[in-house]
């Protein structure tokens, strides 16, 4: 079976608050208004109605005389209406839904509605047990709640023939895109199927790196009602705009620098068109051929893009591009220093930080030309810098080249060479940080091994 039937496909003919429920009263009431049905159409159609409703009330009182609650009564017609409004909305076009209803007797739809459901149900059953043989092996309880219990719970409870527009289990679980509008077996069936679609996007990457990224969202995570898919396809979206591969997750603090410079300019629309080409990039990477995950992607990119701008206004990108937390991550870093230049290019390169007469020129000459940590540590040792000059270079440092520099120190130290004049310097910019940027900083040198 295909892609679910949706009111989308009728453009224009009607509202954002059309009532999928109540399919039949509304195009009923909008063929009306616009002269597609006359009066007599419309008195055949609600004659059939009653007569239906007649007969399906024969079945509940099992074709006794005793008196039926009204609220009862209506929760069967409305249930009439359902199941034949499932039928009619497996039209392509409206002007094919007209002539069914004028041409064919509501007895005869009302059976092909309940064959439709059936199926949905079928299929539905099976989409189910290929996600629970697929599951994300992530410790969320209502992601596992709901697929193991919550789900088989509306196929034990679902009554197709008397309430067949009712029936939800126990669904707590959040998708990222949710029609609300949907219920009964069109609410599982559309829940079933995006939710098989983030699934597919989400086994694109190693579960490691997905429990790494809800960890990193919260310690309590398996207890919170969040969208993994969510989490996945927005940590993604910053991976590739960063020009990084997607074999990880983590978006790091540079990251997010990155994603907001290249972001933080651009209008709403643009936004939205920078994601959209993200989104495409991903499904090269991946070798993404679905055309419903494709199109599932794509409005969650636009979704995602008003978080996102909302984000970059207040300056809290490090609430939706998220970083691993490092207290779960205590592998070893390995750091392989790049090559070190000649002693010619050394001296030369000296003798020019030197004869600069601003700090911020000499910052940048070691930043542009210097690759290897033994070349840093050298040209600091060189009396290319003096007094405060050190402390405005290490300030220009990222947290990880503080680290690198921090490990390096650190070796030497234990092979008992001499302390140079800079390393009190280095040490008075250390204690000037904050006792938390301290304890990272020591945290992640003890993982580096150069």
């Amino acid at each position: 079976m295909g892609k679910s039937n949706s009111i989308e496909k009728y453009g224009y003919f009607w509202g954002e608050n059309f009532d999928e429920e109540s399919f039949l009263k509304e195009i009923l009431a909008i063929c009306y208004q616009k002269k597609l049905l006359n009066d007599n159409a419309l008195k055949k159609v609600y004659f059939e109605r009653m007569e239906l409703l007649k007969e399906k009330l024969k079945y509940y009182t099992k074709d006794e005389s005793s008196s039926v609650r009204v609220e009862i009564v209506e929760s069967i017609l409305k249930c009439i209406d359902y199941t034949i409004g499932i039928y009619l909305k497996s039209f392509n076009n409206i002007d094919l839904v007209i002539r069914e209803i004028k041409n064919t007797c509501l007895f005869e739809i009302l059976s092909k509605g309940q064959d439709l459901i059936s199926e949905k149900v079928l299929y539905s059953k099976k989409l189910l047990c290929q996600i629970s043989k697929n599951k994300l092996k992530v410790d969320n309880y209502s992601y596992n709640d709901t697929i193991d219990y919550g789900i088989p719970l509306f196929f034990k409870e679902y009554n197709s023939f008397f309430a067949a527009h009712e029936g939800s289990g126990a669904i707590d679980y959040q998708l990222y895109i949710d029609n609300m509008n949907y219920t009964g077996i069109e609410y599982i069936y559309n829940y079933l199927e995006t939710l098989s679609l983030e699934n597919e996007f989400c086994h694109k990457f190693h579960i490691s790196e997905i429990n790494n990224l809800l960890k990193a969202y919260s310690k309590n995570c398996e207890l919170l009602l969040i969208n993994i898919f969510e989490l996945v396809f927005i940590n993604s979206i910053g991976m590739i705009i960063c020009g990084k591969e997607l074999d990880s997750l983590n978006i790091t603090s540079l990251d997010r620098k990155c994603i907001k410079n290249k972001l933080e300019k651009l209008s709403l629309e643009e936004l939205k068109l920078e994601l959209l080409n993200s989104v495409e990039k991903c499904c090269k990477i991946f070798c993404i051929k679905n055309q419903a995950l494709i199109a599932y992607m794509k409005k969650s990119a636009l979704k995602a893009a008003l978080l996102i701008n909302e984000r970059i206004r207040i300056n809290r990108l490090e609430s939706i591009f998220l970083s691993f937390n490092e207290d779960s991550m205590d592998e070893m870093i390995q750091y392989n220093d790049s090559e070190s230049m000649s002693d010619y290019k050394f001296k030369k390169l000296s003798e020019k930080i030197r004869d600069c007469s601003l700090v911020e020129d000499k910052i940048k000459l070691i930043k542009d030309e210097i690759n290897s940590l033994k070349d840093l540590f050298d040209i600091l040792s060189a009396d290319c810098l003096f007094e405060d000059e050190y402390i405005m270079y290490f300030k220009s440092l990222s947290q990880m080249e503080v680290v690198l520099l921090s490990r390096y120190i650190y070796d030497l130290s234990l092979e008992n060479e001499y302390e140079k004049e800079w390393y009190s310097e280095f040490n008075k910019y250390i204690s000037g940080l904050s006792e938390k940027e301290q304890n990272k900083i020591k945290k992640l040198m003890e993982r580096i091994q150069l």
